[in-house]
């Protein structure tokens, strides 16, 4: 099984990258954000930020660092999907829990922006409720998640960087590169032998 995250900060894109690999490539992905919104739901509480930190704080005080990333990977394993994304990975716990789990059948994306005032404009357009209304509290919003979290030391940690400062089509190029040159959705070549190994294969026959 491969897995693919992307990490970046708030209206980077990428989600973007994720979504792309989904309609371009059938690359199907699970958000721990929505596994963090289905908890809030279940809670009776608004899918607020403030709400969904909330949740999110005690899970990882119950379960532990890195535990919607993991719940991500056991619902992928579930489905029998052999490649899928995880969108919502943060911290350099999730990335090292992931690279424990899959070794080099993880790989993660960064993906930059080197304006954030390009990252806030394209926020805003999204124009969800939970999203900051001025640049001021945009940053902010940055502050508090590199202290709760320490994205930048996690994105350290990535395979690869995509710049995403220019148009939509240019990271979709960028990203079908990564596939075609890369071979991104690729198991890796521990993991496919694994795999080709079954009860009929010719390595197991006596």
């Amino acid at each position: 099984m491969r897995i693919l995250g992307a990490i970046g900060k708030n209206g980077s894109g990428k989600d973007e990258v994720l979504e792309h690999l989904r309609d371009r490539h059938g690359v199907p992905f699970v958000a721990t954000g929505d596994i963090v919104r289905t908890l809030a739901a279940d809670e009776g509480l608004e899918p607020t930020r403030e709400n969904l930190g909330a949740v999110s704080a005690r899970w990882f005080a119950k379960r532990g660092p890195g535990c919607f990333v993991r719940l991500a990977a056991e619902h992928i394993a579930s489905q029998g999907w052999p490649v899928a994304g995880i969108s919502g990975i943060r911290s350099a716990d999730d990335v090292r829990l992931l690279k424990d789990l899959h070794g080099r059948d993880f790989t993660l994306i960064h993906v930059v922006v080197s304006d954030d005032r390009v990252r806030f404009e394209r926020m805003t357009r999204r124009a969800e409720a939970r999203d900051p209304k001025n640049l001021e509290h945009f940053r902010e919003l940055d502050r508090r998640e590199e202290e709760l979290f320490h994205v930048s030391e996690a994105a350290a940690l990535a395979d690869y960087t995509l710049t995403n400062d220019n148009a939509l089509v240019d990271l979709h190029a960028a990203i079908d590169r990564l596939v075609a040159e890369r071979g991104l959705l690729n198991l890796s070549e521990t993991a496919a032998t694994r795999a080709a190994r079954t009860p009929d294969s010719p390595a197991l026959r006596g």
